[in-house]
């Protein structure tokens, strides 16, 4: 745990295996994309900003909403995410970015029981990348990056965060995401967490 929390007003949270995990079998979903847009594909991340500005962009959106919608009865709720959530609502100011669809994410939240705490929500209707949508929400709330936390559980939040003159936080899920943390040097500007609980905890004792 490295960054610095101090000052610290606004928190962006991704919602995809961060606050939960929607179990959405990604290898179908890959392979339907691929029969539409007649190539493989091996990442959405990847895919979206290739199509960005296209009838094709909305038309693999929709494919892609119709497997998250029905993942939905299976959600996984990670860390209590929404007790910690409305812990951390008391003191920052709370918003979303995704790349799942907006009616997706607004039927997550609603399930979690904390939709009125997010007061800004981008999804991939919006920005076809966690970059600019992070830039997205800075310019919608008048928010000043530096007063901004990102947090996700993959380095490309870590990577878009700082981009933007935003800090970071990483919940760290899976070991390959530390590793790619490390191998690109931005352990020093990467608060790391085992848990959202955790995260709670290091921004309750430093803000």
């Amino acid at each position: 745990m490295r960054a610095t929390t101090s000052g610290l007003r606004n928190l962006i949270f991704d919602l995809d295996e961060t606050l939960v995990l929607l179990p959405v079998d990604w290898s179908i979903v890959y392979s339907d994309i691929g029969r539409l847009l007649g190539r493989e594909v091996k990442s959405f991340v990847a895919t979206l900003p290739m199509l960005w500005g296209s009838d094709m962009y909305w038309r693999v959106s929709r494919l892609v909403e119709e497997y998250e919608l029905k993942s939905l009865d299976r959600l996984v709720v990670l860390d209590d995410s929404p007790s910690i959530v409305r812990k951390l609502g008391e003191y920052y100011r709370l918003s979303i970015t995704s790349l799942q669809s907006r009616k997706v994410i607004e039927n997550v939240l609603t399930i979690m029981g904390v939709r009125e705490l997010f007061d800004i929500l981008v999804s991939r209707e919006d920005r076809p990348t966690r970059r600019e949508q992070i830039r997205l929400v800075l310019a919608t709330g008048g928010y000043e990056a530096s007063e901004t936390m990102m947090v996700g559980d993959r380095v490309n939040d870590v990577v878009s965060a700082l981009g933007n003159g935003c800090r970071a936080a990483l919940v760290v899920r899976k070991k390959s995401e530390l590793e790619n943390l490390k191998k690109l040097g931005l352990e020093q500007k990467t608060l790391t967490v085992r848990s959202l609980k955790e995260l709670y905890e290091v921004l309750k004792r430093r803000g």
